[in-house]
């Protein structure tokens, strides 16, 4: 791979567009400035050089592969290179009971293209922040512990940097061989992720403080 070693972590994850409403009064400290989704959809074609410039033609092949599938399906997305190379997706969008256990139609699926751990092929991952939180830090943590174990997905906690509270995190990780998703593994992607994050948040409603 010829990619600058930065350009192989995964990016920091963050709301693009934040909710602070629904947090509690605690105020945000971090630095970076948000993006409404709006702009994104209205800058996308602007976008697109800064997104795909100095990315291995690999990563090209498949972000084209995925930005079609998402046209075929018929779904609004946002490119966003500034908070790493994300494709930005409304939550409720792939997974409708988002909104059914706390969410928000502000709520964004980030997807993006990162190498595997062998550093010889390329993974497909799917994030989101659960519309799940506490002031409490052992409450998220306990969530953390209690929360059922999957075969595909996994949960993590993790600071969000724009207001210092825990943020649990669903990631999906599908390794791609050859390195360009097909429209079969993409409808596989996306059909894990809803049954995983549906089964995710009935049982986070569960918790009181959720």
């Amino acid at each position: 791979m010829t990619q600058d070693k930065d350009d192989r972590k995964r990016p920091q994850l963050r709301l693009v567009v934040n909710n602070p409403e629904l947090r509690g009064s605690r105020p945000a400290t971090g630095e970076d400035a948000s993006i409404p989704f709006e702009v994104l959809i209205a800058k996308r074609h602007e976008l697109r050089a800064d997104f795909f410039k100095g990315i291995a033609p690999q990563h090209v092949k498949a972000y084209e592969r995925i930005e079609r599938h998402l046209e075929r399906r018929g779904w609004l997305y946002g490119l966003d290179p500034q908070h790493g190379r994300l494709m930005v997706i409304p939550a409720a969008t792939a997974c409708p009971e988002v909104l059914e256990h706390g969410g928000s139609p502000q709520d964004e699926l980030l997807l993006f293209v990162a190498d595997d751990p062998t550093g010889l092929g390329l993974c497909l991952c799917l994030e989101i922040i659960l519309p799940f939180w506490s002031d409490d830090d052992a409450v998220m943590e306990e969530a953390l512990i209690y929360a059922p174990i999957y075969p595909y997905g996994s949960l993590f906690l993790e600071e969000n940097r724009n207001d210092g509270y825990l943020d649990l995190i669903y990631r999906l990780s599908f390794p791609l061989y050859p390195p360009a998703p097909t429209e079969r593994l993409l409808e596989k992607l996306f059909a894990v992720a809803r049954y995983e994050l549906r089964e995710t948040l009935i049982g986070l409603d569960e918790f009181p403080e959720a």
